[in-house]
């Protein structure tokens, strides 16, 4: 029972020294100053990483459908109260005051303004709405507190008839004794004996300033005198009668009042489950509102979630860095899952570290996470971690022994779905024994499936990471020439410190330099020109996967294009076939009576001429039914004809459409990307695209101000507003052009080169117009001027052919030039 308290409690220290250490506390600080009331802090308070995967969809879920919403219309916070006291004061019958009541009334509304507005855009945020529903819309009690207690938080003469009743008598009763005292001292008779002109009261009830020396002269009751002595407070003779009355209403006003409060206490208490139950959803919603602007404010994004305890990180930020900060691209739990960072001090290994651990905690917590949208979190089952130099004095803990008091009991817990995150492992020590000591935990981690990212300076664990199976190196860039870190992660290259070249470029003597090459190990020399084979190859593998991702994105991009176009025409082909089938039916059904209409007028005749023949009636009668037989036999072979025509008609056209490839659904662009203008149908709005998710099939829209994340089937392509600009502003100045242009220009009195720009200008106006033909007038004079003209329209590219003018046109003195 001890062992087990005891392993409770150091697990209980270790998630907290992960939630310190990787600085989730700090966020957590974040969202306490974006919650608008106590109910979103105490949530914020309260909100924990969890390890199940349905909790952290929904929480990330909810959180993205909050972050669409303030896009949207930021929903109303105002009036949220913390009720846990006055609800457990009401079921305990204590007497709240008339300001828990107003408390309560708040809330209320708050719930229900917060539940229409979710309502009103319902289809936004499905889950939002599926969680505020619960609360109830009976505004009953909210109405009996409003109408009882009035804004300043006192009863009002309305939540009673009663109450109203009394306050009037009182009010009658203390005018009616103002106006009786008002007499008293504004009367010569008494001005000389009052120390003030005023009325005032004590204990309640009205009395006068009399001056000491006068107390005989003014009959009545003493309720009291100033500090000095020198002035009685007395309560005339024929006032005491009305305080009296006063005094007795007062306490009925009390009784009631006392009365009216008790039954809005009962009121309290009969909603304290559904009060309670708003209170949870008020709660919640602030912490989603506290999120989602901590979002924004971080340009976070939902990552994918996965169930398999795995991560893949794009451009990932650490939040809390205030400087412009070198994005990070990590990932550990597919083809590996140990990593071990390396590179030279101050090159950013800590702080990836840290990066990835608190944002895998902040997405547990149902945060976004500063990264790019196609990263990927998996669910882990704990975060572990040991950075930092915690040593005591107090402890007497040196910082081997700090390290060593978290990594002891990591190994003993960790399983396969942990994240360990272990800063400078074996630091701290003699490096003959910290090296094979890191390179003994790092294995038993490895060779136990644990997910273990380590920072280390040894090149045992390089070499580690690169011979074993399922590890890899990463390192962070160092600039040799600058002598400064780059902060730029680079994954599968392993680091070195460089110390021998930052000395060398300090200036250190290069024979010291080379004498300290000849005492590193031939192990530590062979590994390093490993490490720089690596080095110069990593660029050619970079380039490979650049290309191959850019490939599989095109294909990828091609094949939904393929499947969009295969399911259009698909969908074509069956409307063509259920059109076809339908003409066909009606066709039949049509001709069908017609034939049946004939064949009844067949049989008729017959019958007639039969009849006829039999009565051996004249020739001419038999004859005539004769021909109309004919007849009707002859329309009834055209119908069978048209029949025949009609539906070798409806299979051709079939054939022909079904041969034809109609133009595509509307949709979205083929090559959609960033910066393309699509329209929203359902909300009749244009904006461009800031970002594509292929794997959610969902761009992310800049509408104005606004921004959303929007289906793709729901987008149609848009074109440029600039374009449309553009093409209207040349189809105006063409217009304009075309209504103020002469074909004629007249170059006469100009030297040859004032003339060819105003040529040059003219042909350009042409064009714009949409002029085929001009006329240049030059004159005959030297000719020089006409040689240069027609030289110049021959080497100009819009100039099909020219000739000289007509006789009528001005002979050889013009020339009409032809336009493209």
């Amino acid at each position: 029972m001890v062992t087990d308290v005891n392993e409770e409690r150091e697990s209980v220290r270790l998630r907290e020294y992960a939630l310190r250490q990787l600085e989730f506390t700090r966020i957590l600080e974040l969202l306490w100053d974006k919650a608008s009331s106590t109910l979103g802090q105490e949530a914020v308070q309260r909100l924990k990483p969890s390890t199940s995967f349905q909790i952290v969809k929904r929480r990330l879920a909810l959180t993205s459908e909050m972050r669409q919403l303030m896009d949207v219309a930021p929903p109303p916070l105002g009036g949220i109260r913390q009720l846990e006291r006055t609800i457990f004061r009401a079921e305990k019958g204590a007497l709240l005051a008339p300001e828990d009541f107003l408390a309560v009334a708040d809330s209320l509304r708050a719930a229900r303004k917060i539940r229409q507005h979710v309502y009103r855009h319902r289809e936004l945020c499905p889950a939002l709405w599926e969680r505020v529903q619960e609360i109830e819309q009976d505004r009953e009690l909210e109405e009996d507190i409003e109408r009882c207690i009035d804004p300043a938080g006192d009863v009002a003469d309305r939540a009673s008839r009663e109450l109203g009743r009394i306050r009037g008598k009182i009010r009658a009763r203390s005018e009616e004794l103002r106006r009786r005292l008002d007499e008293m001292v504004k009367g010569g008779r008494y001005r000389s004996v009052l120390q003030d002109a005023l009325i005032t009261q004590r204990s309640g009830r009205f009395v006068l300033p009399v001056r000491q020396e006068y107390r005989g002269r003014v009959e009545g009751i003493v309720h009291g005198q100033s500090a000095s002595g020198a002035t009685l407070f007395i309560e005339p003779q024929f006032a005491v009668q009305l305080n009296n009355e006063i005094q007795t209403l007062r306490s009925e006003e009390e009784r009631e009042v006392t009365r009216i409060l008790h039954w809005l206490g009962q009121g309290v208490k009969g909603a304290a489950d559904r009060l309670r139950r708003e209170q949870e959803i008020l709660g919640a919603f602030d912490l989603l509102f506290a999120k989602a602007s901590l979002s924004e404010e971080m340009d976070a994004v939902a990552p994918h979630l996965k169930e398999t305890p795995e991560l893949v990180l794009h451009s990932a930020r650490h939040p809390l860095l205030q400087v412009d900060v070198v994005p990070v691209d990590v990932e550990i739990g597919r083809t590996f899952h140990t990593l071990v960072i390396t590179g030279p001090n101050t090159g950013g290994k800590t702080v990836t570290l840290k990066t990835v651990g608190l944002l895998v905690l902040m997405c547990q917590a149902g945060l976004h996470i500063p990264c790019g949208p196609e990263s990927e979190v998996g669910m882990f089952e704990e975060v572990l971690c040991d950075i930092g130099d915690e040593q005591s004095i107090a402890q007497n803990l040196s910082t081997f022994s700090a390290h060593m008091r978290n990594v002891i009991p990591i190994v003993k817990r960790v399983t396969p779905e942990s994240l360990v995150l272990l800063d400078e492992l074996g630091a701290g020590t003699d490096p003959a024994e910290g090296a094979p000591l890191a390179m003994s935990i790092l294995h038993e981690l490895h060779f136990r499936q644990v997910r273990t990212v380590a920072t280390t300076h040894f090149s045992q664990l390089k070499s580690f990471a690169y011979l074993v199976e399922g590890a890899a190196n990463a390192s962070v860039e160092f600039d040799v020439e600058t002598l400064s870190p780059t902060y730029r992660l680079l994954m599968g290259m392993p680091g070195r410190s460089n110390a021998l070249e930052i000395a060398g470029r300090l200036g250190l003597d290069p024979g010291v330099i080379e004498r300290a090459r000849s005492f590193m190990d031939d192990e530590g020399g062979d590994l390093n020109e490993l490490f720089e084979a690596i080095a110069e190859d990593r660029d050619v593998w970079e380039e490979e996967r650049h290309r191959a991702e850019d490939e599989a994105r095109d294909a990828e991009k091609m094949r939904k294009r393929l499947e969009r176009r295969e399911a259009y025409l698909k969908r074509v082909q069956e409307d063509i076939v259920a059109e076809a089938r339908r003409k066909a039916r009606t066709l039949l059904e049509e001709t069908r009576e017609e034939a049946n209409s004939a064949l009844r007028e067949i049989h008729r005749l017959a019958g007639e001429l039969k009849a006829l023949r039999q009565e051996v009636i004249d020739k001419d009668a038999a004859d005539q039914l004769v021909t109309d037989a004919e007849k009707t036999r002859a329309r009834v072979a055209r119908l069978r004809d048209s029949l025949n025509e009609k539906l070798t008609g409806i299979r051709d056209q079939y054939s022909d459409e079904e041969s034809k490839a109609k133009p595509e659904p509307e949709g979205p662009p083929a090559d959609l990307q960033v910066g393309s203008h699509v329209k929203i149908p359902k909300l009749d709005q244009t904006g461009y695209v800031e970002d594509v998710d292929w794997d959610r099939e969902q761009a992310h829209v800049r509408i104005g101000a606004v921004k959303m994340w929007v289906d793709l089937k729901d987008l149609n392509d848009a074109p440029d507003p600039v374009e449309e600009e553009t093409r209207a502003r040349i189809q105006t100045i063409s217009r304009n052009k075309g209504e103020h242009f002469s074909d004629t220009l007249n170059i006469r009195q100009h030297t040859v080169d004032e003339a060819l720009p105003r040529v040059t200008k003219h042909l350009d106006d042409a064009l714009l117009a949409g002029r085929t033909t001009i006329t240049i007038i030059h004159g005959h004079g030297t000719g020089a001027l006409r040689s240069a003209v027609r030289k110049y329209l021959d080497e100009h590219p819009q100039i099909t052919s020219w000739r000289p003018g007509g006789r009528t046109e001005g002979g050889d003195g013009v020339t009409v030039a032809h336009l493209q």
